[in-house]
């Protein structure tokens, strides 16, 4: 065995082939050459550089601010989806029957759905419950629980779809962020407008990823009306203000959340704060929606 120390080469940083100083964390997708946020031109698919992006013809193409791309593979959009699945999974198995595909078993619902007060019978006991009386782990759990395959297939398809969107923009440090500032929101709407209706689902979080992906297409030139998440956004909205036994409050909720989170993200990006600057934002956010959470429950 040597004493000698091993050498080991760290691999070249990816940098942007038009700003040599600046890391490239997205490729064309024309000629799959690597670009900075500067350098990001929206395509139907991904981004383009300026080159590829330039009206034929032309050579070159101002360059505007754009969003801080980073990370290239959607690692946590992926885990909230698994963790969402588990989840569906469980439920399943406690209702012990194949009803439990299309409703959330109602014990589970008991134990993890958000509301602010009930009262449980347990056997001779009765108890109160819910978030008012000290659970507030609710306002995490109700989050991961869906009633039923197509509440949680809708939400995953919209989570994987936005996921991996804002997940590349920001970074999956500050994507958890602005999921969890999200979710909260969503609490927060829900115990506001309807306290005391057992709630579940992940879509305070979806509608808030809906509202930052709004702001991200307006920071990198676009317009979301102009792409195939338009139909997407309007049918949750159409959906939540018709359909009976959605909560209105939990997707506006988060909705507000996200956009207010989106907003305050883009604006440290454009001034090149460090990630955890994003993070200590949300955490801050979070704590504030908890409050608020808690206040409402106690009315």
């Amino acid at each position: 065995m040597s004493d000698t120390p091993e050498v080991v080469s760290r691999p070249p940083e990816r940098r942007c082939y038009r700003h040599p100083d600046r890391r490239g964390g997205v490729s064309c997708q024309r000629c799959d050459r690597l670009i900075c946020p500067d350098c990001m031109h929206q395509a139907s698919v991904g981004f383009h550089c300026p080159e590829c992006a330039a009206p034929r013809g032309s050579t070159s193409m101002t360059a505007r601010p754009r969003m801080v791309i980073s990370s290239s593979r959607p690692v946590v959009t992926r885990v909230l989806l698994a963790l969402n699945g588990l989840a569906f999974l469980y439920s399943v198995v406690l209702s012990r029957s194949a009803a439990g595909i299309t409703r959330i078993d109602q014990g589970l619902l008991i134990d993890g759905g958000l509301f602010a007060r009930a009262r449980l019978i347990d056997g001779f006991e009765l108890k109160l419950i819910g978030v008012d009386t000290g659970e507030y782990y609710r306002l995490v759990t109700s989050a991961f629980l869906h009633d039923g395959i197509f509440h949680l297939a809708f939400n995953m398809y919209v989570l994987w779809i936005l996921g991996q969107i804002l997940e590349a923009a920001f970074g999956r440090a500050r994507f958890l962020s602005l999921f969890v500032v999200s979710m909260l929101g969503g609490a927060f709407g829900v115990l506001l407008l309807s306290p005391n209706s057992p709630t579940v689902g992940a879509s305070g979080a979806v509608f808030g990823l809906m509202g930052a992906t709004v702001l991200v297409q307006r920071a990198i030139g676009g317009s979301i009306w102009r792409t195939p998440l338009a139909p997407l956004l309007m049918l949750n909205i159409v959906f939540t203000l018709l359909v009976p036994r959605v909560s209105i409050g939990g997707h506006f909720g988060g909705l507000i959340a996200g956009a207010v989170m989106g907003a305050l993200m883009l604006a440290l990006q454009r001034r090149n704060a460090p990630a955890w600057a994003t993070v200590s934002l949300g955490g801050m956010l979070s704590a504030l929606l908890v409050a608020g959470s808690l206040i409402a429950a106690a009315q």
